[in-house]
């Protein structure tokens, strides 16, 4: 079933420019009770910004969604101006008429950006856009998904070279390798059984464990925006049977499951992070990114 024509920002999407978030709850649980025996609810609805042809798509499910139509960043924690800022182009943009630059220093940071969503949930799939200049050179870490434990939303940041130990706190990210310009897309993730370094205590996030698949090609061409799309199921504690998968432009491109993320459902999945890490270039870079949404489920397709 399908639900034909457009609606309003106002009655039909809730994001970080749409702001009547109770007439959108009724909406949703109205049209839910008319088509209760479908298992997913997708709506498509118009830009909030009147007279725009962009289209954004929406589930009962999401947690979050920002096209940076709004033109403001109120939305997210670590804002900083001289790094980031929505750009008002629409014949630059993947969709609408805005999008977020992201300006990367010589020394390769380009900041972050975060949103919780406490205290977290067991599955979260992302969806989002991004596009590399054709001038771009090095590697950067993309999207995150952190696990803090649900009575302390920080305890999963500012944990580089830091060891999981099952309750403190967990993270996995998507990046580009350093290798190329960009280099492959990879997982890069911090989890309780992950391999040490040489002194026994410190600890880098890491591509797998051998049991991860990565089909090629995994690079990002540029010029162009690519679909980005990140899944990730948590653990039942106890259990090896975490599992996170990510695709490129519609395909599967990497695959792990069979490990363990947490010991504990006092970690839970509770922030998206756009991460602008990269390696130092020795000169300035900018990178740019639209439409992200944030759900509960699987991707849509796998419903």
């Amino acid at each position: 079933m399908s639900l034909g024509g457009q609606l309003p920002c106002r009655s039909g999407l809730w994001h970080a420019s749409c702001p009547s978030y109770g007439t959108i709850l009724y909406r949703v649980v109205f049209v839910r009770r008319r088509i209760s025996h479908v298992g997913v609810l997708a709506l498509v609805v118009a830009s909030c910004h009147g007279g725009s042809a962009a289209k954004t798509t929406s589930r009962a499910d999401t947690l979050f969604a920002e096209d940076f139509e709004s033109g403001d960043l109120s939305a997210w924690d670590g804002v900083d101006p001289t790094h980031h800022q929505v750009v008002s182009d629409p014949s630059g943009a993947q969709s609408g008429s805005r999008y977020l630059q992201v300006t990367y220093s010589t020394g390769g940071e380009g900041g972050w950006l975060t949103h919780f969503f406490m205290p977290g949930y067991d599955s979260i799939y992302v969806s989002y856009y991004v596009r590399f200049p054709t001038n771009w050179q090095g590697g950067t870490k993309l999207i995150a998904l952190y696990g803090s434990r649900t009575d302390n939303q920080w305890s999963a940041l500012g944990k580089a070279g830091l060891c999981p130990n099952g309750t403190d706190f967990f993270g996995t990210w998507l990046i580009t390798e350093v290798s190329g310009n960009p280099g492959p897309t990879r997982f890069y993730s911090y989890y309780p059984a992950m391999a040490r370094e040489p002194d026994g205590v410190t600890c880098w996030g890491r591509y797998g464990d051998g049991s991860e698949t990565y089909v090629p090609p995994l690079t990002l061409n540029l010029g162009a925006w690519h679909h980005v799309e990140f899944w990730v199921k948590l653990n039942t504690p106890g259990q090896a049977n975490a599992s996170q998968t990510f695709w490129l432009d519609g395909v599967q491109r990497g695959n792990w499951a069979g490990f363990s993320f947490r010991a504990s459902t006092i970690l839970r999945l509770n922030a998206v992070q756009f991460s602008f890490s990269g390696n130092p270039t020795g000169a300035s870079r900018t990178l740019y990114v639209d439409h992200l949404v944030v759900t509960t489920g699987t991707r849509p397709r796998d419903e």
